[in-house]
């Protein structure tokens, strides 16, 4: 494992190190896809006592919300403090050095203020996504990894959606990411100098591969199923999705209708084994704060990048904007402040931003879109804002006074009445009686996005654009193309799937991509190729559009390919 040199703790100037010595450190713990299934947030059936340690030490937020429902674009968001748009921060591969060009990120900030930035594990999906705002990254290997041989063996596409082999922790994903972290509080313990060291942990993230241990803690029959398995009455089919996430990457899932009990209690144990592994990782960190005298002089703040449905509307995975999409962990434990707290506060992600900054004294670029959380933090009964905000692709969604309102491009609704259907059960939009709530949060939606319009010449300032030149906009980030099919030739044309307001020349091209599909010609956006037998399925093109101003704006352009007749 490659160590960080023990002068990058200390490679500031004499005048940065005297600003930031009576700073404190920060260290700053992601869960890929954790729900608010923990100890700490009433699950009595799971076994997470190191993060139920770390919230006893400060405050649980209950109802924090992310921004967007899946992993790079959720991610983008909160380490620039932008909420996202409709070509802002769209899809699971978004990069924020794509999408905000520019933004200083949370360690590029801290950076100016005499911090050492650390990057261990999965922080952002992608491994090199701002990478010159971070002093040392290390991502291992953190998806798909198994040990059992009759697992190794298979198809990637045919390996199961979980394992628990009988291997040390270091063996799976999480392992590596707490064996780093410590190498570097240990490091910054003998530098003496402020740092953000941040440890991403994936699990549980799909495929449920955790060490036996950790499912051994479990016994599978006694796990609940989703006591509301069915889609919400009344909810619109924009609502609901295929989990392709699951159905499309792993083998023993069927290709469509719902999950046996049987699998479904799998599942579920699978994810309560990975939770209770990151746990424990969690418990080392803390351990290693406390060994090193450190726990005084550092904040810890752990979050989930979004939630996860457990079959709860007939979903697994994420992707959606439901509540159990939308709502994930966010515990802080600060110095100087109360431990033991809750609070019932709305807060969202774009909040952790400037609350890190508050926390450590430095000023806030002047980009930022939330607010700080440290009034929460010296009284839990503050109320910082009216609502939060999510949105997903083509829909929209915001919580307010009780409610939990989404609407999409197509006008579908879905609004839930939490004082009396906190599961979401429900959908009253249709209801008469709801009229003027539907009324008042759909004008709240569209104040937000105006307020983040006329914002956006300040991002650009703040990214360094000088003008006004937009950039391109695609109908779409996502969008399906018909009549791949296997052996025949294809040609497809993007270019009337974006536009650009000022007139620009746009050229195209292609990011990723099958071996077998092509750009031919840049200007019109045109692909060609011939898909053979061994594509049959789903294949994904990311392709970007440039106006030769702006940052290039991607896409994911979904072909289905389809046998010969």
């Amino acid at each position: 494992m490659e160590k960080i040199p023990l002068i990058l703790f200390g490679a500031f100037t004499l005048s940065a190190l005297s600003a930031a010595a009576e700073r404190p450190n920060i260290l700053f713990i992601s869960v890929d896809d954790l729900r608010p299934e923990l100890g700490c947030y009433g699950n009595t059936a799971i076994q997470s006592p190191n993060i139920d340690r770390l919230a006893e030490s400060g405050i649980v937020f209950e109802e924090a919300y992310c921004q967007v429902p899946v992993c790079g674009a959720t991610r983008a968001s909160l380490m620039t403090g932008l909420y996202p748009t409709e070509n802002r921060f769209v899809t699971y591969y978004t990069t924020a050095q794509t999408d905000a060009a520019g933004i200083q990120d949370i360690p590029s900030w801290l950076k100016d203020f005499g911090y050492t930035t650390i990057s261990n594990g999965k922080i952002y999906h992608d491994r090199n996504d701002n990478s010159s705002s971070w002093d040392d990254v290390f991502r291992s290997k953190d998806f798909k990894i198994y040990h059992n041989p009759e697992n190794i063996a298979l198809p990637d596409s045919e390996k199961p959606a979980y394992e628990g082999a009988d291997v040390s922790d270091l063996d799976y994903a999480g392992g590596p990411v707490m064996q780093k972290t410590i190498e570097d509080l240990r490091l910054a313990k003998e530098a003496g100098t402020p740092f953000f060291i941040a440890a991403g942990f994936t699990k549980p993230h799909l495929p449920f591969n955790a060490p036996k241990k950790y499912w051994d803690l479990y016994e599978r029959e006694s796990l609940e199923l989703a006591d509301n398995p069915l889609p919400p009455e009344g909810a619109p089919q924009e609502a609901i999705h295929q989990w392709g996430e699951l159905r499309t990457m792993y083998g023993g899932v069927p290709e469509q209708g719902a999950l046996s009990d049987d699998y479904a209690r799998k599942l579920i144990h699978g994810y309560y084994a990975c939770v209770s592994y990151t746990d424990a990782m969690v418990g080392e960190l803390l351990d290693e704060l406390d060994r090193l005298e450190l726990r005084e002089d550092t904040i810890v703040i752990l979050w989930g990048d979004h939630g996860w449905q457990l079959g709860e509307h007939s979903l697994w995975c994420k992707h959606a904007l439901f509540k159990t999409s939308l709502n994930a962990p966010l515990i802080i434990s600060a110095p100087g402040y109360k431990a033991g707290q809750r609070s019932t506060s709305l807060v969202e992600f774009v909040d952790i931003y400037p609350t890190l900054c508050d926390l450590v004294n430095v000023e806030l670029p002047t980009h930022l879109q939330g607010k700080s959380l440290v009034p929460i933090l010296e009284d839990t009964s503050t109320l910082i804002k009216d609502a939060v905000f999510s949105r997903y692709h083509s829909g929209d969604a915001v919580k307010m006074e009780g409610y939990h309102y989404a609407e999409w491009g197509n006008g579908a609704q879905m609004l839930y009445d939490h004082s009396r259907d906190p599961d979401e059960n429900l959908n009253v939009a249709s209801n008469p009686e709801y009229a003027e709530v539907i009324d008042r949060m759909s004008r709240r939606l569209k104040e937000h996005r105006e307020e983040i319009l006329a914002l956006e010449p300040a991002i650009r300032a703040a990214a360094g654009v000088v003008g006004d030149n937009s950039p391109p906009v695609w109908q779409s980030r996502t969008f399906q193309q018909k009549g791949a099919i296997v052996g025949q030739a294809l040609q497809i044309y993007v270019n009337w799937r974006a536009s650009d307001t000022d007139g620009d020349r746009l050229m195209y091209s292609m990011v990723s991509g099958p071996s077998w599909i092509k750009l031919a010609n840049k200007e019109y956006g045109r692909f060609d190729g011939t898909p053979p037998a061994d594509y049959l399925g789903e294949n994904v093109v990311i392709v970007s559009v440039s106006d030769g101003f702006n940052p290039p704006v991607q896409a994911r352009m979904e072909l289905n390919v389809e046998p010969a007749p």
